[in-house]
């Protein structure tokens, strides 16, 4: 299980440059992102019945980090 932070839904288009994520071509503000690499991601569409998910520690390489679309019936809800 991995804990994840989901940053666009179906429909949406979700997109990395210079580490700074853009949804529907605005710029995200996300102040629990504190270092982060230069992610550069072209734009995508979040496909039907599928959420993106990224985590916060964004100060690793693109490549060595697990992210993207899943499909949104994976999503677990932890109770608080």
């Amino acid at each position: 299980m991995l804990l994840k932070r989901i940053v666009a839904l179906e429909g949406e288009t979700i997109a990395f440059k210079k580490g700074f994520l853009f949804i529907n071509g605005e710029k995200i503000d996300e102040p629990y992102v504190t270092i982060r690499k230069e992610w550069n991601l072209a734009p995508r569409i979040v496909k039907k019945d599928y959420v993106y998910l990224v985590g916060d520690n964004r100060n690793v390489p693109m490549e060595r980090h697990d992210f993207g679309q899943t499909p949104i019936n994976r999503i677990t809800r932890v109770p608080l």
